[in-house]
């Protein structure tokens, strides 16, 4: 509950006060008008990438940049017909938010776009999930598009560096709602995603297998076996890993050959999931006493890289 409030303070309240504030209180100066509708935007267009839009939905920071533009329109109409605001600690006020807001963005814009760049080293595999509506929930290559790339050069979790470029997806529906309320339940059968297969996303041999891991009341989290029911395939140079699924529904084992789009069995909320989702990511090689020790690899589902906050329908951004 401190990490949604904490995450609903940062993504909307901030946002909507510095929207209210720019609307309202008249400009000081011409150039801090647009010094601050430059931060205000941008924070905006960095909420896009890397906020996360489970709750409120995908589109609400889009909302958010539309309102800062309007807000924009409203000062600098009170800039023209009221004339700049005389009071000098609005002035400096004004500069010293404004710039500092910018501030964060520009140093935060390099790697979030760099992140977001196909690796030249991604591995493609068909879309592990039946056809239906998704939404990226941590996907890219930066800590704040991805945060798994944490796992990356930590030495104390070195055990499970092969996630460092995992993929989780939920489901969601056409409003972009992803259960059965806007805020969730602690039921797993009431998200989108529950149930939903989960399909082989190459040809290969099962050579991990869990499957009768408890399904978890969200957001109930399991820290000791952390992947729940997964499975793990070698699909010759690299081992796919999926995680997070249902309990008792998953339909092969270990020495099983497996075909691209085989079912595998049933999304769940097994294991360290706050809700349920897939987890998926691609590694080389692996460790028997700790299977996610491998190399991690970045991935692509049928050519299309799975960016955080990207819709995908089936294998197909929207």
């Amino acid at each position: 509950m401190l990490l949604f409030l904490a995450v609903l303070a940062v993504q909307i309240l901030l946002p909507i006060m510095l929207i209210v504030g720019h609307t309202f209180l008249r400009p000081a100066t011409v150039p801090g008008l647009w010094l601050r509708s430059l931060s205000l935007l941008g924070l905006c267009g960095l909420l896009v990438m890397v906020g996360f839009w489970a709750f409120p939905p995908w589109w609400t920071p889009y909302v958010l940049i539309v309102l800062a533009a309007l807000a924009t329109w409203h000062a600098a109409r009170l800039l023209r017909h009221h004339g700049p605001h005389p009071g000098r600690w609005r002035r400096w006020g004004e500069y010293a938010l404004s710039t500092a807001l910018l501030a964060l963005v520009v140093l935060a814009l390099p790697g979030v776009i760099g992140g977001r760049a196909v690796p030249p080293d991604a591995v493609d595999i068909a879309f592990p999930l039946e056809p239906g509506r998704y939404l990226v929930m941590n996907g890219g290559h930066h800590p704040l598009l991805n945060a798994h790339f944490m796992t990356l050069n930590d030495p104390d979790i070195a055990e499970f560096r092969g996630q460092s470029f995992a993929v989780d997806l939920i489901g969601i529906d056409r409003i972009g709602w992803r259960a059965t309320t806007p805020l969730g339940t602690e039921d797993p059968a009431d998200y989108l995603i529950f149930g939903k297969r989960v399909l082989a996303p190459c040809d290969g041999t099962v050579i991990h297998a869990v499957g009768d891991m408890p399904d978890l009341p969200v957001p109930e989290v399991d820290t000791v076996d952390r992947g729940g029911n997964e499975v793990m395939i070698d699909c010759g140079e690299v081992k796919v890993y999926l995680a997070h699924l249902r309990q008792n529904s998953l339909q092969v084992d270990v020495g099983d050959v497996v075909t691209t789009g085989m079912t595998l069995a049933a999304v769940g909320n097994s294991g360290h999931s706050g809700e349920p989702h897939l987890h998926i990511h691609v590694q080389r090689g692996t460790d028997p006493e700790a299977p996610l020790r491998g190399e991690p690899l970045p991935v692509t589902f049928d050519g299309v890289f799975p960016l955080k906050n990207a819709r995908l329908v089936g294998s197909i951004r929207e």
